[in-house]
């Protein structure tokens, strides 16, 4: 298991702490684990290279430190404890925002799904935290500027949607089809004839043939299951979510099992009662801790912005189902979620490794590095695999830029460029290439191509803000006042747009109130 350390940058007076120096500064933060337990007795430290001993202390029973420095520059953060991996975090200081920061360390010999001392696999299903209420999403915070939050969101709402249900694969097979519907035109009142046409039908995501079909079958045999839950899938799916929902539960009263509460936690996220949502997939998870249960669960806390407690459900899936490529890439989106970044992307390069054919894993890392305020480790490396083994992919070449131009080596802005050249002739429509072409392009000095390249963006785009403060800066170089100021002004037009925009969606998902268990020393937030 990590645990993060969270920063804040404040006067030691904001936290209690003896007076110092007018000169001197504090750094002030806590260490928890990933279900947002305080740590006790981690080793932490401050220093600059070259210079006297760092400053050191160690974590109180809250988990909390504060360390004093007097000097501007450049320094490293050191956090250690037994049983866990060191890890370093450089720093500036004063730091220039006071958005918090983060420092995973990572147990020795204790990779995800690992056995305990007694050879035997400790997961439980005993939540430690409660989900006690929702809240308005202006009480949600965030890690980093914007754009980080704004592909943390994404990232959110990309890991539930892994959760899909697990439908079974469509069948595509006219003969049988022929076959099922003759056989229930043959004896139109068969409970078996009338089950199989509407479970195919509902397979094929044919959920307005498949309703009447199921209903058939669930009069003329109101105690068979399977028909029952097929019919209450088929209404989900056509969105009669009422109907579904009436369903499920009459079903329930007699069958207390997973499928059914995961079934309606569905129901319930479409008739946005999320709070009865996120109860369901509790449920389900506790009668069969499956993979696909937990996943469902701790997307539905993480796109809620429950971000420790999505932590902790995605850590105990890895742990019990180590294999699973999608619990991975959950838990990175969690933690990158809660600041942890550098953990975040170890969880994503691991996804990759099991499947390197899978493209999702690489996407998420790609939109991770894209937002992170610094390079990623292991993320070039992986993205260069996948710009590799999928040359025609225009989204192979752009993340792979992206990782590059993170680097921030000036040999490689030619190959980047070549690489964003690549992916807007891949995928002509691809107005964020545009977009990072131009800035590059404005690097190396190449206005003609920058401009082209930034009005490409803004043409396919329009609502695009950013390729019109760049065409500006181009017409400011250029000494075209005139021009400068009318990008500047669809900017601050598109930008004020795009703020609306973005606020409406988030007022639309509700942040879930987490409180501990009595019995777990947990405080998730």
């Amino acid at each position: 298991m990590a645990f993060a350390i969270i920063l804040c940058f404040c006067t030691a007076l904001a936290f209690g702490l003896p007076q110092v120096s007018a000169s001197s500064q504090s750094i002030a933060g806590s260490v928890r684990d990933a279900s947002g337990a305080p740590v006790s007795g981690a080793r932490v430290s401050l220093g600059q290279s070259g210079t006297s001993t760092p400053r050191e202390t160690v974590t109180d029973a809250q988990g909390k430190f504060s360390l004093v420095y007097s000097t501007a520059g450049n320094y490293v953060l050191h956090a250690d404890k037994d049983g866990y991996q060191d890890a370093t975090q450089p720093l500036i200081l004063p730091a220039r925002s006071e958005m918090p920061l983060a420092i995973s360390l990572i147990r020795v010999n204790s990779a995800p799904g690992a056995p305990d001392a007694e050879g035997t696999m400790q997961f439980s299903d005993k939540p430690e935290f409660t989900v006690a209420g929702i809240t308005d999403w202006t009480a949600a915070g965030g890690h980093g500027s914007d754009v980080n939050l704004r592909a943390t969101e994404g990232l959110a709402q990309e890991t539930r949607d892994l959760s899909s249900k697990n439908p079974q694969p469509r069948v595509s097979d006219p003969e049988l089809e022929r076959r099922l519907r003759a056989t229930v035109q043959q004896d139109p009142s068969s409970f078996q004839a009338n089950h199989a046409l509407g479970t195919f039908c509902l397979r094929e995501r044919h959920f307005a043939d498949a309703i009447p079909l199921l209903e058939k079958a669930n009069g003329l045999n109101p105690t068979d299951y399977e028909a029952a839950y097929h019919l209450a899938q088929a209404y989900e799916g056509a969105s009669q979510h009422e109907k579904a929902k009436a369903l499920v539960e009459k079903i329930l009263a007699a069958n207390d099992r997973a499928d059914l509460h995961r079934l309606l936690a569905d129901v319930h996220e479409q008739l946005n009662d999320s709070l009865a949502a996120e109860r369901e997939y509790e449920r389900a998870s506790q009668l069969d801790p499956s993979e696909q249960n937990y996943f469902a669960w701790g997307g539905e806390l993480l796109v809620h912005r429950a971000v420790e407690a999505a932590v902790a459900v995605f850590n105990k899936g890895v742990r019990a189902f180590p294999q699973s490529e999608r619990m991975l890439v959950g838990l990175g989106a969690a933690l990158y979620a809660n600041g942890a970044y550098d953990a975040a992307a170890t969880q994503l390069c691991d996804a990759v490794d099991l499947n390197p054919s899978d493209r999702r894993s690489y996407l998420f890392l790609g939109k991770m590095e894209q937002a992170a305020p610094r390079g990623l480790p292991c993320a070039e490396e992986k993205l260069a695999l996948f710009a590799h083994r999928n040359p025609d992919d225009a989204q192979a070449n752009f993340y792979y830029a992206i990782a590059l131009q993170q680097s921030g080596k000036e040999q490689d802005k030619k190959h980047v460029a070549s690489l964003l050249q690549n992916a807007v002739k891949l995928d002509p429509e691809f107005a964020e290439g545009y977009l990072q072409l131009g800035i590059v392009q404005s690097q190396i000095g190449d206005w003609v191509g920058a401009r082209a390249s930034y009005e490409k963006a803004a043409l396919i785009r329009p609502s695009l803000p950013d390729p019109h403060f760049r065409l500006a800066q181009i017409y400011k170089h250029t000494g075209d006042d005139l021009r400068a100021s009318q990008e500047l002004q669809t900017f601050e037009r598109l930008k004020q747009s795009d703020a609306v925009a973005v606020e409406e969606r988030r007022r639309e998902i509700r942040q879930f109130v987490i409180v501990p268990n009595a019995s777990s020393d947990s405080s998730p937030h």
